[in-house]
């Protein structure tokens, strides 16, 4: 039994296939242009983990470099642990029903009929100042 290698160069040698530090180039067209360590340029799918996470062409990214498709996958942004903050103005928004569920009480905001709707055991409005209510007609009862 001999210890002699074979080496076939017509065989390129495999690309490294785990996934490697990029630096976001561009996104445009749903996807997501990344230049690696060597200055290849290749484009990627993003990874949808199901929360949000804002890109913007500068970012180190984690990638997975393209397969046979052509097309490589960005796992997401690599960078310092940012604790999670609220922001300062939030927006909703839906097409026809907006619902805010908390065990049995909800807010319902209807856009078919432009209805607000609370439920609750008990509902409280407070005001420090003037509360007031303007509507066509008030039903007390």
């Amino acid at each position: 039994m001999s210890n002699t290698r074979v080496i076939d160069f017509q065989r390129p040698a495999p690309a490294n296939p785990g996934p490697q530090r990029a630096t976001l180039v561009a996104i445009a067209d749903g996807r997501l242009r990344v230049r690696d360590h060597a200055d290849r340029e290749f484009d990627c799918d993003w990874l949808d983990s199901g929360h949000v996470t804002q890109l913007v062409p500068g970012d180190t990214v984690l990638a997975l470099p393209p397969d046979a498709s052509g097309r490589g996958i960005v796992l997401g942004r690599v960078g310092p642990f940012r604790e999670p903050q609220a922001p300062p103005r939030l927006t909703l928004e839906a097409t026809e029903i907006l619902t805010l569920k908390c065990g049995d009480v909800s807010i319902d905001l209807r856009a078919a009929d432009g209805k607000l709707m609370l439920r609750g055991e008990d509902v409280l409005l407070r005001a420090r100042g003037t509360q007031r209510i303007r509507a066509g007609n008030v039903a007390i009862n």
